[in-house]
């Protein structure tokens, strides 16, 4: 019989590098958890990490152990949910993976949904584009929202709504002069802050670039898009969708952008394809909805 408590100490190791740090996230003693894969691999009978590579790489017979525990994960927590259902109590854990850009417009919609529903928790994880994907893909989060996600054949999508991606500028820049969309190689003599490749924002901007031949040079490279679009405010540019910009906004302007990639990115809310999402997310799924809708 498969004993989770090993299997979990397994999937700590893989999902954090390395039984060193799995033992550091854990607050153990890195020979625990080694001793717990070493005899989970006895017991199963068969070798579980990879040998002589840096970090924690499972074989293939891992990655099906693995599989099992998430399974595992998402069958207690639809028991949970059920048991909490038959029982008429509003409660639970939401778990919510999303890009930064949307926390403005996220919190109200959380704060709304708390005050209806106080005895859910809920945890929010601020990542780039493709780390959104990811944690839906393993079941890290419930729900996911990013912009212009990598399509994956793993991921359900609930709602998408289209959000071009417009020039920040403050008004009195040389470039809100200008009667036309901007093209890019406009953007050489001027300060450019971009943001870095793990975002959805800098992918469609460096998939432009690299389709019209151009090499853009920043003078600001941040992760953090509101530094971004403060910089923009005093004098530099940035290059962000169009809902990052807000009514209290009042030294940026927008300017259209010359290129088919910049007005095809979208929103996407997501899940993982096939999971059954526990009441709390869907509750959570409606109310999103609603504030992109």
């Amino acid at each position: 019989m498969v004993k989770n408590h090993r299997v979990y100490y397994f999937h700590q190791a893989v999902k954090y590098g390395g039984i060193r740090n799995a033992a550091d996230m854990m607050d153990v003693a890195p020979s625990a958890v080694s001793r717990q894969i070493t005899l989970l691999e006895n017991e199963l009978k068969v070798s579980l990490l990879e040998k002589n590579l840096r970090g924690a790489i499972p074989t293939e017979a891992g990655k099906l152990v693995l599989q099992y525990f998430q399974q595992t994960l998402e069958q207690q927590e639809d028991l949970v949910a059920s048991l909490s259902s038959l029982q008429g109590l509003d409660q639970g854990k939401l778990i919510i993976t999303t890009g930064e850009g949307y926390l403005r417009l996220l919190s109200k919609v959380i704060a709304n949904f708390s005050a209806k529903h106080p005895n859910i928790e809920i945890s929010v994880d601020v990542v780039g584009s493709n780390n959104v994907v990811r944690s839906i893909i393993e079941n890290e989060a419930h729900i996911g929202i990013a912009f212009n996600p990598e399509l994956d054949p793993n991921i359900r999508t609930h709602f998408e709504i289209n959000h071009p991606m417009m020039m920040f500028i403050n008004p009195n820049h040389p470039l809100n002069e200008a009667d036309h969309p901007i093209q890019l190689s406009e953007l050489k003599e001027y300060r450019l802050a971009l943001s870095h490749i793990s975002h959805g924002v800098q992918q469609i901007i460096q998939k432009a670039a690299d389709d019209d031949g151009i090499r853009l040079k920043p003078s600001l490279v941040c992760n953090y898009l509101h530094l971004l679009k403060s910089y923009a405010s005093e004098g530099g540019i940035a290059l962000l969708p169009n809902f990052m910009r807000y009514e209290d906004d009042k030294n940026i302007v927008l300017k259209n952008l010359e290129h088919q990639y910049f007005n095809q990115t979208q929103t996407k809310i997501m899940s993982r394809l096939g999971r059954q999402l526990p009441p709390a997310a869907n509750k959570f799924l409606q109310e999103v909805t609603k504030m992109f809708s």
